[in-house]
């Protein structure tokens, strides 16, 4: 075999062993990402910050916020603000919804609807807020139609219409 002849039998070898572990790179790479994405897309909630920041803001003023951006202004405070949309009272935040609504000075709603190419994995919720406790209702993801028509404080009839049932309420009187 001459000098030629050997070279071009080492780089197919060459060849072959990049392509093979260029496939095993692949093979393990290609699930993982595809994994961390759907990670990255599935719907997380932040009820317990948003929770929070209502009741440091009506521990502040004695009464809760008239939407988003005045508890941006006051608690969140936040280099870049969020969009809370055009009426200031929705925030959207890994993968769910969340639309506020004034009820009175002591008391606020909140519905948190999940959203993103997953959001049928997750569920709906609902909140009534007051500074002592908190009401939660939690049911399926919600068709299109439903959200389109959502009250912004619903009746009971209705929560149990979108097949929500309510959960154990929450004491938040504790550490005041």
């Amino acid at each position: 075999m001459n000098k030629s002849s050997l070279r071009g039998v080492r780089f197919s070898f060459v060849a072959l062993g990049v392509s093979v572990v260029a496939l095993i790179i692949s093979l393990v790479l290609v699930p993982v990402l595809a994994a961390w994405r759907e990670r990255q897309q599935t719907p997380r909630l932040a009820v317990n910050s948003l929770v929070k920041a209502l009741k440091t803001h009506h521990k502040q003023t004695e009464r809760f916020p008239e939407d988003f951006r005045e508890l941006e202004t006051r608690v969140w405070k936040h280099k870049k603000p969020p969009d809370f949309g055009p009426d200031g009272r929705t925030l959207s935040l890994f993968n769910y919804s969340y639309c506020y609504q004034l009820i009175d000075a002591n008391q606020a709603a909140v519905w948190i609807i999940p959203t993103g190419p997953y959001r049928q994995k997750a569920s709906t919720h609902f909140i009534l807020i007051n500074p002592n406790s908190m009401r939660r209702w939690k049911g399926p993801a919600l068709s299109l139609n439903q959200i389109r028509n959502l009250p912004p404080v619903p009746q009971y009839t209705q929560i149990a219409e979108f097949g929500m049932t309510e959960q154990s309420p929450i004491d938040l009187s504790r550490g005041r």
